[in-house]
């Protein structure tokens, strides 16, 4: 049975404190002079590549080795959907990470932000829920966890260059899930993630008629986590709300894909979703997660 967290009700304090900070504290000691601002004239080193929606984002980091780029994007499906997509890009290749709920492997369930302010990450969001299943390749950190490996879950390989791959379950059939996870590490996965269903290949539409861990039909709208690769250390996250009557009815899988071939993604992978999902950015929890409340999960990906 999923649990909640119970250290996102303290969560809540501690960003309406941050808010007094930004709100009322830093104006005053801003007008007092005592807080350096950059010199008029000044301008953000802007990201190495466009971003990958048009118009502003509505929020935004940079620090010159890391760009994150969101913006809040509405739809009528006829129902309303909301959903956020996020353009990160950097010039490290190690920018991209995951965590562990305990930082053990199978350890205490946590909430995907307090995870992710332990590791210090800009942006986060959850991940594959390795820990609610015992099925797939799982690699964390160069780290072998498991090898039970099923045709019916897509595996998400990061390597150490940065660059997202996709083995889709049906290609793996009847091969060994040792000598599969082996060989993924010996070629240069850092990371193996398992889920689904591949969304994107090659920047074209994988048909996933035929995947069945979660639905595939259109009249599944729920809320969505996925990620996806535009080019060499370009990212796009897409989390989607759902479950919220009159803010958000979820998204469907085929419309995810959409929204990843709009963004120019080469590949793009569904993670887990549902009230898992969540879009954590700079301590704050920007989507509203199904339940009203963090659900805790096992794992994170995240960017610092």
């Amino acid at each position: 049975m999923f649990s909640f967290s119970e250290k996102s009700k303290a969560r809540q304090g501690r960003l309406f404190c941050q808010r007094v900070v930004c709100w009322v504290i830093f104006p005053t000691l801003l007008l007092a002079g005592a807080l350096a601002v950059p010199a008029l004239g000044e301008t953000p080193i802007p990201p190495p590549q466009p971003l990958c929606f048009p118009g502003a984002p509505d929020y935004s980091y940079a620090d010159g080795r890391l760009w994150i780029n969101i913006q809040i994007q509405v739809a009528y499906t006829p129902e309303l959907l909301t959903y956020f997509v996020c353009d990160i890009q950097t010039t490290d290749q190690g920018s991209l990470k995951t965590a562990l709920s305990g930082d053990i492997p199978m350890g205490p369930r946590e909430a995907t932000a307090d995870i992710a302010d332990r590791h210090g990450a800009k942006l986060a969001i959850n991940g594959d829920a390795y820990g609610f299943h015992n099925h797939g390749i799982i690699v964390r950190n160069g780290e072998i966890i498991r090898t039970r490996q099923s045709n019916s879950y897509h595996l998400l390989a990061l390597n150490g260059d940065g660059d997202l791959s996709v083995i889709p379950g049906h290609t793996t059939t009847g091969q060994d899930g040792a000598v599969l996870a082996d060989a993924l590490v010996r070629g240069g996965a850092v990371q193996v993630w398992a889920f689904g269903p591949e969304l994107v290949r090659d920047g074209v539409a994988v048909n996933f008629d035929d995947f069945r861990v979660i639905s595939p039909r259109d009249s599944a709208r729920e809320p969505r986590t996925a990620i996806g690769q535009i080019e060499p250390l370009h990212y796009v996250v897409v989390v989607a709300d759902g479950r919220g009557k009159g803010r958000s009815a979820g998204m469907t899988l085929r419309e995810m894909q959409q929204v990843f071939l709009a963004a120019g993604a080469q590949t793009a992978f569904n993670l887990d979703g549902g009230g898992s999902s969540t879009l954590y950015f700079l301590g704050e929890v920007l989507n509203k997660p199904a339940g009203g409340v963090e659900r805790s999960v096992s794992d994170i990906l995240f960017f610092d």
